[in-house]
């Protein structure tokens, strides 16, 4: 495992470590491709995501514990200014713990486990990330994928509708949005079939390694 603030001799080691793969992959009769996501897109897919889980969430919270239980004040999970400093704590952990969970799952599959994640900053986005050294399968690649916007957004969503306590569907709410780009990743994975996914060390998206035409592989 590194830990690391992103810098020119950083991004210049990914990228040796990435044609190094790509160059082992060419030997073994495979070619790779990029899937590329769009950071304006996936902006307005977060916008779209907050609207539509938003209006489904929020009355089916009401439903269930009645009108007075939305209120302002419960919103933050205190009253006030307070509330809003204590939720915004709580998202700005919740940032960190979203990368730390993409790598405890790809961690698993991965033969030197921990080794081959990488947890960083990027000054220049004002962003955390995990990236992934090893390439993964379609399902194993999956699974890291989704598991933070499940494990921070949909199911507080659900403990908070269950319990009544609507500081949970808010947070979960956030965590569904800081989702969004994740799960643009995973529709896109739609259109492969058992190929091997790498995350991208400077794109937004990852590589997939197919076989070379002609290749009789």
């Amino acid at each position: 495992m590194r830990i690391e603030v992103e810098n020119k001799k950083i991004r210049e080691r990914k990228k040796q470590e990435y044609e190094e793969l790509v160059a082992e992959k060419e030997k073994e009769g495979m070619e790779a491709r990029i899937e590329k996501i769009s950071i304006v897109t996936a902006n307005i897919v977060a916008i779209a995501i907050m609207i539509v889980v938003g209006l489904i969430s929020f009355p089916l919270f009401i439903v269930v514990h009645g009108s007075d239980s939305l209120n302002i004040d419960r919103l933050f999970g205190f009253p006030g200014s307070s509330g809003f400093l204590f939720f915004f704590a709580i998202y700005a952990v919740s940032i960190f713990v979203h990368e730390f969970i993409h790598g405890f799952f790809w961690h698993f599959p991965c033969e030197k486990k921990w080794g081959s994640i990488d947890f960083g900053f990027n000054p220049k986005n004002i962003t955390p990330y995990c990236h992934c050294c090893e390439a993964l399968s379609i399902p194993q690649y999956f699974w890291g994928a989704i598991a933070p916007t499940l494990i921070l957004g949909v199911i507080p969503i659900v403990i908070g509708i269950f319990t009544g306590i609507l500081f949970f569907v808010t947070f979960g709410l956030i965590g569904v949005v800081g989702g969004a780009g994740d799960l643009m990743v995973i529709w896109t994975l739609r259109k492969h079939r058992n190929c091997l996914l790498f995350d991208h060390p400077y794109e937004v998206g990852y590589a997939y390694f197919v076989p070379k035409t002609g290749s009789g592989k």
